[in-house]
């Protein structure tokens, strides 16, 4: 690309000034980051491509904030403190206007979250966006997917669905008689969902040694969910056969132990009727009965979590503390899978079967 120096002194060097005096950002062949004292490092990565995860009419402002946002709520997701990103920018052209508004959209981002700029590369094709972001948390403290236990409750950060909805809006892909229904500031609010997400970076950090499991909701609830449910399966598996191995070992020479229970699979029960949902998704629903779209859809940046019953209380302070709505939504059970239930009872239209967003 021509004159890339020049992009790169100009519209993106300045996002990077946050840093300590001996740190190194964008200007060098690396950057130079000093590591907290006991603790580690978290990082994350996203690639946004025009035309699967944001449409070609998109601002470049929201755009930049959406590239940037994705990755701090994978962060938030592991309770980790935002450090810095670095960005891999493919771009059609040397497009002035469009280069200031999408490092308008960095600082905006950057500096509400504290977060600079601390490298990356420039090429010219078609518009692709890669940011990995890097985060810390003290040592062995990161949240992770694989904690989930039986009688978790099952909780969501603020609502689902809006991101999804949003989307449908943007592609007028609704009926005019529901959009008419909708107010100016539904309509907004749907639309910032979708193209400026709030992570929950700051009440994740709070939520450290009180959560058992969690996952960043991007690809949809249920599939989210599913990313816990897999891998706190797969960590119960490990440690059951370790336990058994052992076992069996001490019993050389005498009968066998009798086998426990100990590989028995971890589901959750859903409440739909639970799930929190802003007063445009209930309109939604009202018109479509498509819990489909909020269970799936994804582009939420929320928070899927489960929490012992006796953090429950805790947890909730936090959420207080931090103006975040923490909702309780179901609970893990012993069972193979989610099952959606309505005031109790197991919904029959398949919910249950849903996927989430699928990226091939």
């Amino acid at each position: 690309m021509a004159l890339e120096f020049d992009l790169i002194e100009t519209y993106f060097k300045p996002l990077s000034k946050s840093l300590s005096a001996e740190e190194v950002g964008i200007g060098d062949d690396g950057a130079v980051l000093t590591v907290p004292e006991n603790h580690q490092m978290v990082v994350v990565t996203d690639t946004l491509v025009c035309g699967v995860h944001f449409l070609k009419e998109a601002s470049a402002y929201d755009i930049a904030w959406k590239s940037v946002a994705v990755n701090l709520s994978d962060l938030a997701a592991m309770g980790a403190t935002p450090a810095g990103y670095s960005l891999g920018l493919t771009l059609p052209e040397n497009d002035q206007a469009w280069l200031i508004e999408f490092a308008r959209g960095l600082r905006a981002i950057g500096e509400q979250f504290k977060v600079p700029l601390i490298g990356g590369d420039t090429t010219k094709g078609p518009l692709v966006l890669t940011v990995t972001a890097q985060g810390w948390v003290p040592n062995q403290q990161a949240i992770l997917r694989s904690g989930a236990q039986v009688g978790d409750v099952v909780c969501v950060t603020q609502t689902i669905g809006d991101g999804a909805l949003g989307l449908k809006l943007v592609l007028d892909s609704l009926s005019p008689v529901f959009k008419a229904q909708l107010t100016a500031g539904e309509n907004q609010h749907l639309l910032s969902a979708l193209n400026r997400p709030v992570p929950q970076s700051k009440i994740a950090v709070a939520l450290r040694g009180l959560v058992n499991s969690a996952a960043d909701i991007s690809d949809g609830l249920l599939a989210d969910l599913g990313h816990i449910l897999k891998q706190s399966n797969n960590k119960k598996t490990r440690l059951a056969t370790s336990i058994l191995e052992s076992s069996h070992q001490k019993s050389c020479g005498k009968s066998a132990p009798k086998k426990q229970n100990v590989f028995a699979e971890l589901g959750a029960d859903i409440e739909l009727t639970q799930v929190p949902l802003s007063t445009a998704v209930k309109k939604y629903l009202a018109a479509t009965d498509d819990w489909s779209l909020i269970l799936s859809g994804g582009d939420d940046y929320q928070l899927c979590m489960t929490v012992s019953p006796l953090n429950w209380d805790k947890v909730q302070l936090v959420a207080e503390k931090y103006g975040v709505k923490i909702t309780k939504i179901g609970q893990i059970v012993h069972q193979s899978g989610i099952r959606c239930l309505k005031r109790g009872t197991p919904v029959a239209d398949g919910l249950d079967t849903v996927k989430g967003y699928a990226h091939f």
